[in-house]
């Protein structure tokens, strides 16, 4: 059994399963630690309802549905939550523990991000809210605090504190405004009833963030935020960035539209009109290729020269890196176009063997039929006299049938 440090904390109740415990973060509704997992020998982060809000029977509640909502939800682009624990008021959160940086820290540190990388991100956000409007939930926070960055280059969503769950009903109390300002939709605003159209509309001012390093929404000296969230009020994105492309900008209006009903209805046409674009202008490598942005920010450790990362493929695309395909990619489309050749070969083969099958049975159906129509005819010609030395048959030694006796009856009758 390891011992613990001065670093390391005991949290009430967890000893007997989890060791290494160290405080990493604060929250507005719980603590968040670094922590290992005994019997798997794993590491895990560990959410714990902050001290002064424990009495509070809403929080708890809070805290309890986030834990079944997380757990319900299995995505390769939400964070994993392996259990819930209660011992008296104390409630903790086991989760996976994802070693990277907050997409509100890599903006902040590296600026706007390259146009392939922020379309990666926005693309594997989408998949993620994807799968929670799927289960009829709205995150109701997204931003780009709760959007985490593994070493690894994989973009997960976290933090479903103030999701809410049709199940489980409403704790929000109407008129109550829950969320984070500057991302918050006009619904949220006004406290009206949110779907998953308000989750659009806070993706809409992340992807403007990633590409511009700057929010839609801020207060200034004649208005608040609020109110220009009601408003729509922001500059276009292409004034302050002029090679992000147009199609880029009419998503983000579309997103922040404020009336619910002029935005798209659900994540996946956005989604596709991204990886459309990106498979146009790169070849799709994609946890590559946020991986060597972040070494190339020093943001993570590592060579980015020794990733296979993905490459533009056209000359328009724009993002720093070289032209060529990996080789790999050469490989993977070569392969691609000979299983497409080889299926429109074997189709070929096939109709061409439909076809002589039915041209053989028609040829059949015809000989028989002109078989059939000669055999009458030979029937009426007369018998003729046999030629000379010809050679005498022999008797048929064939039962005469039936029908061929009673002819035979009535003749000599």
């Amino acid at each position: 059994m390891r011992e613990n440090t001065p670093n390391f904390e005991l949290l009430h109740g967890l000893e007997s399963t989890y060791d290494q415990i160290q405080k990493v973060a604060l929250g507005g509704m719980a603590e968040i630690y670094r922590g290992r997992q005994k019997n798997l020998d794993r590491p895990v982060a560990i959410k714990r309802i902050r001290p002064d809000l424990r009495q509070n029977a809403d929080i708890r509640e809070r805290f309890r549905r986030e834990a079944k909502s997380s757990a319900n939800m299995l995505h390769q682009n939400l964070a994993h939550v392996y259990d819930y624990i209660q011992i008296h008021d104390d409630a903790y959160i086991i989760m996976e523990y994802i070693d990277g940086l907050d997409l509100a820290e890599v903006i902040e540190k590296a600026g706007a991000l390259p146009l392939d990388v922020a379309t990666i991100i926005a693309i594997k956000i989408l998949n993620g809210l994807s799968h929670v409007h799927a289960h009829g939930m709205v995150h109701r926070d997204l931003k780009p605090d709760n959007i985490r960055i593994s070493a690894r280059g994989e973009i997960k969503i976290m933090d479903f504190g103030i999701a809410f769950d049709p199940s489980e009903g409403n704790l929000t109390m109407p008129g109550i405004l829950i969320g984070s300002p500057h991302y918050l939709s006009p619904e949220q605003v006004t406290g009206s009833r949110l779907d998953n159209r308000s989750d659009i509309f806070a993706f809409g001012i992340t992807f403007y963030e990633m590409l511009t390093a700057k929010r839609p929404f801020y207060e200034t000296e004649r208005e608040s935020v609020y109110a220009r969230i009601q408003k729509a009020s922001y500059i276009d994105p292409m004034q302050l960035r002029p090679e992000i492309p147009v199609f880029y900008s009419q998503i983000i209006q579309s997103c922040l539209q404020t009336d619910p009903d002029k935005r798209p209805t659900n994540v996946n046409r956005i989604s596709a009109t991204l990886i459309e674009y990106l498979a146009r202008n790169y070849s799709l490598s994609f946890e590559a290729r946020v991986k060597q942005f972040l070494m190339q920010n020093n943001l993570m450790h590592g060579d980015p020269n020794l990733i296979d990362v993905a490459e533009p493929t056209s000359p328009g695309a724009k993002s720093g890196m070289g032209a060529s395909l990996s080789r790999a990619e050469k490989i993977k489309k070569w392969v691609s176009k000979f299983l497409i050749f080889t299926a429109g070969l074997s189709a070929g083969i096939v109709t061409t063997q439909h076809y002589l099958r039915i041209q053989k049975n028609s040829d059949a159906s015809t000989e028989n039929s002109t078989t059939a129509t000669s055999v009458p005819a030979q029937a009426q010609q007369q018998p003729q006299a046999s030629p000379p030395n010809a050679t005498t048959k022999q008797p048929s030694t064939t039962k005469p049938s039936k029908s061929g006796k009673a002819r035979n009856k009535k003749r000599s009758n």
